[in-house]
């Protein structure tokens, strides 16, 4: 079994984090970001991430994720969710911020989806039409995006941390914290203490790395 993915994707992190929390057997392929191939002979559009399983591929991330929970430990339970959007909207609103810290640094963070200089430039060609400037500007203007987010992020709900959960995750945390996991790349943002204690518990319990340590 595979799956394909990039690092830095939070879709990818659905996918991802149930896989390792469920104790799925599988192998992550972690794909070159201009690689539109290895997507399209699978399921017929570049889009990540892509289960292969018993030779058949599919995608859609929420699709993977409950695939993922069929197949792993039964005992590794996944909580009902159905409220994540009250968490989420605050972040939604400050989506041009939070894409101008995150595309520039996502690059920078040796992860291997940007092991090559054409992968570099496929994203930055892309991601740079969404926000309206280049990299370079991104950056410059770090700290009034970095005023935008904190200001969505103090407007977070107080989120159920798995340890008040039987140290179970839920549904809603496979919506939640791939969002918040990203932040974790941008140096200097001050996340309120309640989110920060509930990436980490969530990070712990699916063994998904952040981005801590090499922020930037």
């Amino acid at each position: 079994m595979k799956l394909f993915q990039y690092d830095h994707c939070p879709f990818c992190v659905r996918a991802d984090m149930v896989a390792k929390y469920k104790q799925v057997n599988f192998e992550s392929v972690y794909l070159l970001n201009d690689d539109a191939n290895s997507c399209i002979d699978r399921v017929g559009k570049k889009m990540v991430p892509i289960l292969e399983i018993d030779g058949q591929s599919m995608g859609e991330s929420l699709d993977i994720a409950h695939r993922l929970d069929e197949l792993g430990k039964v005992d590794k339970v996944i909580v009902g969710g159905g409220d994540a959007d009250r968490f989420t909207q605050p972040l939604m609103t400050a989506n041009r911020a939070i894409f101008s810290l995150l595309f520039p640094r996502a690059v920078q963070l040796g992860l291997p989806e940007f092991a090559t200089e054409s992968a570099i430039e496929f994203y930055r060609a892309n991601k740079e039409q969404m926000i309206e400037c280049s990299f370079e500007q991104a950056l410059q203007d770090s700290e009034q995006h970095i005023a935008v987010v904190e200001a969505a992020l103090s407007s977070v709900p107080a989120l159920t941390k798995p340890s008040e959960c039987d140290n179970q995750i839920s549904w809603d945390d496979v919506m939640i914290f791939p969002m918040l996991r990203n932040l974790t790349m941008v140096k200097g943002l001050t996340f309120p203490t309640h989110v920060i204690e509930y990436v980490n518990e969530v990070a712990d319990l699916t063994g998904v790395m952040l981005y801590t340590d090499r922020a930037v």
